[in-house]
């Protein structure tokens, strides 16, 4: 009878040990294909980033670059007569002022921190999982309507994508919480940290700043369901955001902009562009298929995240609706509500994994949507290779015609062949007729001209 049990015994330990071991190997494995992956995508971003030019606003911003209190005053005046949202000016002016090929490599490692926050805000621990690094970037490869303006345009990166990792960062906070009430939490040093955390947060973005006060109530809720009271970090983080969205709503920039634009105050009318922007979440160019992938998890899945994926997708839908104070949602205004319904996601997503068939599933998938990125990166790079080389094309105009003497330079007009292209959406140089542009006019400025327009032209060509 002893040696029936030592023997049972004993095949319980190597069947365990078998089992511990492939456990590590496939630890292990995670961990190498993530790092390929990730490695991957440094290479993908970073030669997008290469290509895209200056345009648009950077050109036009160049006279804010020749000394520290001219960002100031650009700071200052930009608050006090265009809006609120100072930080992200901050950061473009700082971009500017370095080489392109320096900006083109801290631009890269940026979008690689963007990712990793949303994906540390989707697992909400630490943890290797290719399929959710895959399932991040594919999202806002598809899902981002103006990728080019929100990841490589130097004036909209540092307004979007820049301007939103301390709020990411902010909220992988409370996420991790919510997984372990970690003793450092009540550290008075950290409830500082975020308190200031969540004024800059707050600061961020107008209508985000909505939607994450939204969440935080909502995660004040949970954190007293599940642990029985409401931490300190989270109420100073919560009265931390709320003064930073005041010092955004009312900068008197804002008041300025509206009476200048002529910004409705008719309750009808923002009723409808709330509706109009909640509805654009349905947008099939922008994030309707991760609202029908959030709504199959919740009505199919057996995942006990619901609660916390459904804070982040109310999150999106509050922060598009409070947009609708200021018009309608569209192009790069989209990153917000997209950020938060990939996390809403890829919670759920993060939990359809409990079974052995479904885990193979989920490797094909994350098999179609790595392909898909390539795919993605291919377009993207005939995009912004294309524009290139017509922008250098009209800079090979601009210098000829200075060499000749003439400062009315005419160039020709660029149509961006896809979304990927930093301006994508943007005002071109103009023709003739509206030569008073703001854009003729920086770009004339910029390169020490008189006046930029738009006709179709052609550099000379040289004789062989």
């Amino acid at each position: 009878m002893n040696k029936w049990i030592e023997t049972i015994e004993q095949s319980v330990y190597k069947l365990d040990e078998y089992y511990n071991k492939k456990i590590d190997n496939n630890k292990k494995l995670e961990f190498v294909v993530t790092l390929l992956l990730i490695l991957g995508i440094l290479i993908e971003i970073y030669l997008l980033n290469k290509p895209t030019p200056w345009v648009s606003d950077d050109l036009t911003k160049s006279n804010y670059l020749n000394y520290i209190q001219g960002w100031l005053n650009h700071a200052k005046n930009f608050y006090l007569e265009w809006g609120g949202r100072v930080w992200g000016e901050l950061f473009t002016l700082w971009f500017l002022t370095i080489p392109k090929r320096i900006f083109n490599y801290i631009n890269t490692f940026g979008y690689l921190l963007f990712v990793g926050l949303i994906y540390i805000n989707i697992t909400g621990k630490w943890k290797w999982s290719p399929s959710i690094i895959v399932f991040v970037n594919f999202s806002l490869f598809l899902c981002l309507p103006a990728f080019g303006q929100d990841i490589l345009w130097v004036s909209g990166t540092g307004n979007y994508m820049w301007a939103s990792l301390i709020p990411l960062l902010f909220l992988s906070f409370w996420r991790f919480y919510l997984n372990k009430a970690y003793q450092f939490a009540q550290n008075p040093i950290f409830i500082c940290i975020l308190f200031l955390l969540g004024i800059m947060t707050g600061w961020s973005n107008e209508n985000v700043s909505v939607g994450i006060l939204g969440m935080l109530i909502l995660y004040m809720v949970i954190y007293r369901i599940q642990y029985f009271k409401v931490p300190a970090f989270a109420i100073s983080g919560f009265m931390g955001t709320g003064i930073g969205a005041a010092l955004l709503w009312l900068a008197p920039g804002n008041f300025v902009r509206f009476a200048t634009e002529h910004h409705t105050k008719s309750i009808l009318s923002i009723s409808k562009a709330v509706i109009h922007n909640v509805k654009a979440l349905l947008d099939p160019n922008a994030t309707l298929a991760l609202v029908i992938l959030f709504i199959l998890f919740i009505l199919l899945e057996r995942s006990k995240n619901k609660k916390i994926a459904s804070v982040y997708f109310i999150g999106s839908v509050l922060s598009a609706a409070a947009f609708g104070l200021i018009g309608h949602i569209e192009n790069r205004v989209f990153l917000g509500c997209t950020v938060l319904l990939i996390i809403a996601a890829g919670i759920l997503y993060n939990d359809w994994n409990y079974n052995s068939r479904i885990r193979k599933v989920r490797v094909l998938i994350t098999l179609c949507l790595l392909l898909s990125s390539i795919s993605f990166y291919h377009m993207a790079e005939d995009g912004i290779n294309d524009y290139a080389a017509r922008w250098n094309e009209n800079l090979e105009i601009i210098a000829e015609e200075k060499a000749k003497g003439n400062l009315d330079v005419y160039v020709n007009p660029i149509t961006p062949l896809n979304k990927f292209c930093a301006t994508y959406g943007l005002d071109d140089i103009k023709p003739h007729d509206e030569n008073q542009n703001w854009l003729n006019k920086g770009i004339a400025q910029y390169y020490g001209l008189h006046t930029i327009q738009s006709i179709h032209v052609h550099p000379e060509k040289q004789p062989d």
